[in-house]
């Protein structure tokens, strides 16, 4: 797989950390302050300019109140229907 910003799979993946941060009600300001990062660096994350890190990550499916894992089946589920 490339390391691209913009392969399909990260595309993927930013969205659904997108979908998963407003489901849980929260703000780009509100998971800023969860992470401790500033607002412009989620946005620039959903928008695909910057990478995200893994442990990064992981707090974020903790402030969005679901686990990692599940959201990482979400994404090879939509990654493999895409594939199909």
């Amino acid at each position: 797989m490339s390391a691209s910003l913009y392969h399909v799979d990260y595309e993927h993946l930013r969205r659904l950390l997108r979908s998963v941060r407003v489901k849980a009600g929260l703000t780009q300001v509100q998971m800023s302050e969860a992470l401790g990062v500033g607002q412009s660096y989620v946005s620039k994350l959903e928008r695909g300019e910057n990478f995200i890190d893994v442990l990064l990550y992981a707090r974020w499916c903790q402030a969005c109140g679901t686990k990692p894992g599940k959201v990482l089946d979400e994404l090879f589920d939509r990654s493999a229907e895409v594939r199909a």
